[in-house]
């Protein structure tokens, strides 16, 4: 009887366990906040990848077929394709409320207050995936979601320093982030994800740097290499490595926590 009885409780289990599937490392990073233990997520770009420019493989449309549920940016250039196929089962950050955002920096997932609402609706739409599971996934958003305002505010404080401050980027990622915690402008070398860097951005960095404006240059390690290495060189700017995909980061707060960590340590040298 009491074999019957663990057979039937593991069906259960079985039944309830969904699979997400989610195009970049901070959306599964995101997800794993709200699933509980036993459910999947599967990142369909690895680790290096440009997630502006990837493609999709067949191996890819597979596991989006196979998926209960799929999340997307809206910057994947292959993101209104996948909507379309899989529009009863496709969250797309940027719709709705992030639409004006996401005009301005498609980096929504380093705003944190854009994430805590968008986590609410994937919460709700795991809920309908699953409405068994709907308690617990409530109980996870909430415990999420107060660790993230407890953070908030130290990470306002952490770079309180940089606001007014110009901050160099490669490929502009921290728009939004640097609105959020008014930390300063972002000068973003790259106009486009496709047009590198031209010669007029180049003059313009020089002038700031001849004004000691831009003392600083930050590089996604994980992205950009040796070219933006040496326009560091080449500006004499010193090199933040910073980890906007959270490759190696455990959830989601990690993330933010290592960036907030890299503009603090310029923070403390611009005082």
């Amino acid at each position: 009887m009491r074999w019957l009885t663990t057979v039937f409780l593991l069906s259960c289990s079985l039944a309830l366990s969904i699979t997400v599937a989610v195009s970049i490392r901070p959306l599964e990073l995101i997800v794993k906040h709200i699933l509980p233990e036993g459910h999947s997520v599967v990142c369909i770009m690895d680790e290096g990848t440009n997630p502006h420019l990837y493609q999709l493989k067949a191996s890819d449309l597979k596991i989006l077929n196979g998926a209960d549920l799929i999340v997307l940016v809206g910057f994947e250039e292959w993101a209104n394709k996948v909507a379309d196929m899989f529009a009863d089962k496709t969250v797309v950050f940027a719709d709705g409320v992030f639409e004006k955002d996401f005009e301005q920096d498609e980096h929504l997932w380093l705003d944190p207050v854009n994430v805590l609402l968008f986590s609410h609706k994937l919460m709700l739409r795991f809920s309908q995936v699953e409405p068994a599971l709907a308690e617990k996934f409530e109980d996870n958003w909430q415990d999420f979601s107060k660790r993230l305002l407890e953070k908030l505010w130290l990470w306002c404080e952490r770079m309180h320093h940089l606001k007014g401050k110009t901050i160099v980027e490669v490929h502009s990622a921290l728009i939004l982030f640097a609105r959020r915690f008014n930390i300063g402008e972002i000068f973003g070398l790259e106009t486009g994800h496709e047009q590198g860097i031209t010669a007029k951005r180049l003059a313009e960095l020089a002038n700031l740097v001849k004004k000691g404006v831009a003392r600083h240059i930050l590089i996604d390690e994980h992205v950009e290499g040796s070219a933006a290495l040496n326009l560091a060189k080449q500006f004499d700017l010193e090199p933040i490595f910073v980890d906007l995909m959270g490759w190696e980061a455990n959830d989601y707060l990690e993330l933010v926590d290592s960036i907030v960590e890299k503009l603090a340590s310029i923070a403390k040298m611009v005082k």
